[in-house]
């Protein structure tokens, strides 16, 4: 029985998802009521079939199977453009898209699976009905477990999600444009207004770097085919993480198995006179002519150059593929901050948003996710992630269900049968004393 039911869910999803695209709604709608019916199906015709679906063993091949699902789904780029398929997958690319596996986790065989878990959850709960005392945690637990299912169907049919660019004490936005759900391409109402006050953007200093960069096929703006330099790892100058108190002369070893170390750096270059001749030599050890005594090997060989951040010069490692280059790491974001004001009928609220740490208000949630320069120097302008998700309390509280459940089962439960042993067993000597 567990066998037909799962080969059946799997094999019938695929052959109806060829008529049925997937989506939010497909995998919901089809959830609900292929779970509605398997439960009716079930309590009606009692048996064999609600003795499955309330077993362990089912439960237990269910969830195998999502978590092949799941693997598909990491494994398969998900929600892209038919082409990609093609260009990353070769022969493939067609067959994935055909099956429909570019959308694994909105398909109707993921929504069928689904379904037979939430009958699972379902029949086994029904099992401790009438609910007592000493059997409370395992239907607890499984409220729990269905509630969070419900959150988790409510942010896939309800969530919204959308980048908000809002100008440095410029215009408000009320609005937001829905990047992905069903109503992806449409503006959503915020319900408020939402204006940037003020941002701060802290930066790194500048630090000096060895960049190992890789010659790769791509496309230019207009389609043609070139050789694109892409840098693919790098090597600070500083191997304590402050600004070269203790610079790296250790050995690195690059991809396909050459080596380089930087023998000597000199953060303010010149060539000093010594006893023995003019050789190279710092002047300060403030990074104003920073240079580097770079030492590789290739293929057995070795070779040494001195390469000054000012004039930057490629060291080929594996000609003509990949070369090393000495050069100033830009000044990076450290953190960048929004201070924002909202106000909705009146009522005014001002908050901050940073990268770890999001802004809620009245619903919608921020995440600081970029930035880039607007107008006059010294304004920008902030990129600010936007979601409103209702299903995520009901996800948190099944959660909460599930924990409170498992606590009951494991150091309640015991001491509620300990106790009506004992009192049977007391029961039982009284009656025989009589």
């Amino acid at each position: 029985m567990t066998a037909i039911l799962v080969t059946a869910a799997v094999l019938l999803g695929m052959v109806l998802q060829v008529f049925i695209p997937p989506g939010p709604v497909t995998l919901v709608a089809a959830s609900v009521l292929a779970g509605a019916v398997l439960i009716v199906v079930s309590l009606l015709a009692p048996g064999r079939l609600r003795a499955t679906l309330s077993g362990f063993r089912f439960t237990s091949t269910l969830l195998v199977v999502l978590a092949v699902m799941a693997i598909g789904g990491t494994l398969i780029l998900q929600g892209k453009p038919p082409e990609e398929y093609a260009t990353r997958y070769g022969g493939f690319g067609a067959i994935i898209v055909a099956l429909r596996l570019d959308d694994i986790f909105h398909g109707l065989p993921f929504a069928l699976v689904m379904a037979l878990f939430v009958a699972a959850v379902i029949s086994s709960a029904t099992l401790r009905w009438p609910v007592k005392a000493r059997n409370a945690g395992f239907f607890i637990a499984h409220v729990g477990l269905l509630t969070s299912l419900v959150g988790a169907g409510a942010s896939t049919l309800l969530a919204r999600r959308g980048m908000i660019w809002l100008p440095e004490g410029g215009d408000s936005a009320s609005a937001v444009m829905v990047e992905k759900g069903p109503t992806a391409g449409q503006p959503a109402p915020l319900g408020f207004d939402i204006r940037l006050d003020k941002f701060d953007l802290d930066r790194y200093a500048s630090e000096y770097r060895i960049g190992f960069y890789v010659a790769e096929p791509g496309r230019d703006e207009q389609g043609r085919e070139v050789m694109a330099t892409r840098l693919k790892t790098s090597f600070d100058a500083c191997a304590d993480g402050a600004r070269c108190q203790k610079p790296d002369t250790s050995k690195h070893v690059l991809p396909g198995g050459d080596t380089f170390r930087v023998k000597a750096w000199y953060p303010d270059y010149a060539r000093v006179a010594r006893p023995t001749g003019i050789e190279h030599g710092t002047l300060s050890n403030q990074w104003r002519n920073p240079a580097a005594l770079v030492e590789w090997t290739v293929n057995g060989q070795t070779r040494e150059e001195l390469v000054l951040a000012s004039r930057p010069q490629w060291l080929l490692v594996q000609p003509p593929r990949s070369a090393l280059l000495f050069e100033k790491r830009e000044e990076e974001a450290k953190a960048y901050t929004s201070h924002v004001t909202v106000t909705r009928n009146g009522e005014t609220r001002t908050g901050i948003a940073t990268v770890n740490a999001p802004l809620t208000v009245f619903g919608w949630t921020f995440y600081q996710n970029s930035y880039q320069p607007a107008g006059g120097p010294g304004h920008m302008m902030s990129g600010l992630e936007a979601v409103h998700d209702p299903g995520v309390p009901w996800v948190f509280t099944g959660f909460f269900l599930i924990s409170v459940g498992v606590a009951y089962m494991f150091y309640v439960e015991p001491r509620l049968k300990a106790r009506k042993s004992a009192a049977a067993a007391a029961a039982s000597t009284t009656a025989r004393a009589a």
